[in-house]
């Protein structure tokens, strides 16, 4: 039986638009917006599922039930009216995304309310004789009807009280021209100056601007710190809490640097992912592993104030409006999607902020970035999906049962932004945005450089067929994996975006792929693909809590090596495992005890492992069973052989900006420098990787260009 709740009429609403599904029509800003049937049709069969493809077929079944009709024809000719309709573009989509030959997907988020319909049954009145109760019942009637009549009028008041509107973005301001900065690195602000990481090739540094734009300006800094990243600027904005390392590791040294340069200093021994400053500045709580602790801000009177469902990001200390909470961000443990948490100072009362605000988001995007505005009457945040980047406000107290705390959209873009962060007076948001792109180049001998190779193609991850005719690489930042010939034709896509992949490895005998790959919602595991097509394998089934991936062939072609890493608190051994082709069985291989990316060479006789974080390069000896170091330096990437078995190669990512590539020796352990950023002939580069080498030992390597600066929202703050 469906209840009158479920019949009443429901509006959708997305951006600006809103949709009555009862009335059939669109609205935009409260006005309606001329829209045919059949396109208002199409609209409501995505706004059913949003986030999801709706295939064409589906689309079809429901717009025409079976007419014949041409559905292809229709079909666009309706998109093209709805996007119109929308002010939508198919190429930088914000509502309608169409995904090619196999339907479409509707992007924005969309929020779902009941619309009061006005009509008021009728009411019959009887007159009913009842006995007078006695006068210590109508005593107690009396003080019932004066709370009712107290509530009925403070809850009027207590509304009244809250912002009567949220903010509102008047302009977009770039404040930087250099493209340059790092946008996952933290960004502040002091009122008069910005603060945040630039970064060049494999070198960090400390930045800063002025809030009316301008030439960026290294911080002045008597002591450089290893890829720093801004976590929070103290209460009196003389300070930054910096997490910075030289390693790779999740948790790093925390420091307090000045804000007008000098020396930086640490926070006792203290290690974190991320922190924030109470509002006394004598107190800082920061994220290590799975939870939250807090210290004193010399180092002192170090606790542990509560666990958390995953690793806590973007944390942000409540203003003096706000009760003595912390709001902050949660990638959780499965790697679902980020999203908003709140927790008392004190440890207590952990809960999410927004539960079942909008559907779960699929990793990595979500909600975060969170900050308070107005000293607490507003909050605001960041929420990513798919291709948008949305900023989202709300009020800043939550309020008697819920009241303001549904949040509004007041920004949106196809950027990649992070890092809000508030002016003082909350008037302005400053961020880092940009896009990222990525292309191939592979190095010439003969030439002595870098020229461009599958020209066109986003790709990160590569690796050649024995006979050098064919390739297989993955494209960013679907984490898509494709095969193609040497020169992009015949390209085929292998896998769809259900799965992220990477780090492809053809077998020797050219019939398999194999790759690691992480569904969505779940750890990475080593898949084979037929390099022909087909289903990905997975090649050994294990915990769902394992990470494996990294895979390498033998090169028989009749084992695979990978790595395996655990979470915290699970149990088994991390490190590297050898599988067995034909059974599917893997053993620990003795002595990899934190090694990962290996590396089988040509001649079958060793095996090349990077460990320690990044910073050796370790080998084994197959015949006697020993490990032993080749090489050391700074955020070293995966080893590669040479054809002939002579020679591994490495690049040492974290090696300042001309990331240089390196070989060694296998027998005399002799190292020589080979390349670096500045055999590149071209400019506007963030950094490069190598991730892969063609025949004839030649680097095939990722160029970044993430075109990021600082920009700004000026805002109307009520």
């Amino acid at each position: 039986m469906t209840s009158a709740a479920d019949k009443r009429p429901r509006l959708l609403q997305f951006g600006v638009f809103e949709v009555d599904l009862q009335q059939g029509e669109l609205r935009k800003n409260g006005y309606k917006v001329g829209l045919q049937d059949l396109p208002f049709q199409f609209l409501a069969a995505l706004l059913e599922r949003p986030g999801e493809v709706v295939t064409r077929d589906e689309l079809a079944r429901k717009l025409w039930s079976g007419a014949l009709v041409d559905f292809d024809s229709g079909l666009n000719t309706a998109a093209r009216k709805l996007r119109g309709a929308l002010d939508d573009d198919a190429g930088t989509p914000r509502y309608v995304e169409t995904l090619p030959r196999r339907g479409y997907r509707f992007i924005a988020p969309v929020q779902v309310r009941d619309v009061n319909s006005g009509e008021v049954p009728p009411v019959s009145v009887v007159k009913v004789e009842t006995p007078r109760p006695p006068a210590s019942w109508r005593k107690w009637q009396y003080l019932g009807l004066l709370a009712v009549t107290a509530i009925l009028i403070l809850i009027p008041i207590y509304r009244l009280s809250l912002p009567s509107r949220l903010p509102r973005v008047l302009n977009v301001v770039q404040l930087t021209q250099n493209g340059r900065v790092e946008i996952a690195n933290g960004v502040v602000s002091d009122g008069s100056r910005v603060y945040f990481a630039e970064r060049s090739g494999g070198h960090w540094w400390l930045a800063q601007v002025s809030v009316h734009g301008g030439a960026s300006q290294p911080l002045p800094l008597t002591k450089p710190l290893d890829r720093p990243d801004i976590l929070d600027i103290s209460p009196d904005r003389s300070s930054l809490l910096v997490a910075a390392q030289s390693g790779i590791e999740e948790d790093a040294p925390l420091w307090v640097v000045p804000t007008l340069g000098g020396t930086p200093r640490r926070i006792g021994d203290i290690s974190g992912h991320q922190g924030a400053w109470s509002r006394d500045g004598a107190r800082i709580v920061f994220g290590r592993g799975a939870a939250l602790f807090q210290v004193a801000s010399d180092g002192a009177d170090l606790r542990k104030l509560v666990d958390t469902p995953g690793l806590a990001v973007c944390i942000r200390w409540a203003p003096a409006l706000r009760p003595d909470v912390l709001r902050f961000s949660v990638v959780n443990a499965d790697l679902r999607a980020r999203d908003l948490w709140e927790v008392s100072a004190n440890g207590a009362n952990l809960h999410p902020l927004l539960p079942k605000w909008m559907p779960p988001a699929k990793f990595p995007d979500g909600e975060d970035s969170g900050t308070w505005l107005g000293g607490g009457k507003f909050f605001v945040f960041r929420s990513a999906r798919g291709p948008a980047t949305n900023i989202w406000a709300m009020h800043g107290d939550r309020g008697l049962w819920g009241a303001g705390s549904h949040p509004v959209q007041i920004y949106s873009t196809p950027q990649q932004l992070m890092w809000l962060a508030p002016a003082p007076d909350g008037k302005r948001i400053f961020f880092a945005g940009g896009q990222e792109r990525r292309e191939l180049v592979r190095y010439d001998k003969r030439r002595g450089q870098f020229l461009p190779f599958l020209a066109g193609v986003p790709a990160r991850w590569v690796s050649f067929s024995s006979d050098g005719q064919w390739v297989v690489y993955t494209t960013a930042p679907q984490e898509i994996l494709w095969r193609s010939r040497t020169d992009g034709s015949d390209a085929v896509q292998l896998t769809l975006a259900t799965i992220s992949a990477y780090q492809p490895r053809w077998s020797p005998d050219g019939k398999h792929i194999a790759f690691s790959g992480a569904p969505i919602g779940q750890n990475s595991r080593v898949y084979v693909i037929p390099a022909a097509g087909g289903a990905p394998d997975v090649v050994q089934p294990a915990s769902l809590r394992y990470r494996d991936g990294d895979a390498s062939w033998s090169p028989d072609g009749n084992s695979l090596v990978f790595g395996r890493s655990l979470p915290d608190g699970v149990a088994g051994q991390q490190g590297l495992y050898v599988l067995d082709w034909k059974t599917r069985t893997g053993k620990f291989l003795p002595g990899s005890e934190g090694l990962s990316r290996a590396a089988w060479s040509p001649d079958r006789r060793y095996l090349a492992a990077t460990g320690q974080g990044g910073a050796q390069i370790q080998l084994l000896d197959l015949t006697t069973g020993q490990w032993t170091p080749l090489a050391a330096g700074s955020g070293l990437g995966v080893p590669f052989w040479s054809g002939d078995s002579r020679y591994v190669y490495y690049q040492e990512v974290l090696g300042g900006p001309e990331q240089p590539i390196f070989r060694v020796q296998v027998h005399t352990r002799k190292t020589e420098k080979m390349m670096g950023a500045s055999q590149i002939p071209q400019s506007n580069l963030s950094g490069y990787v190598m991730t892969g080498m063609a025949p004839g030992d030649e680097p095939i390597a990722t160029l970044l260009r993430s075109n990021s600066d600082i920009y700004a929202l000026d805002l109307d703050l009520p």
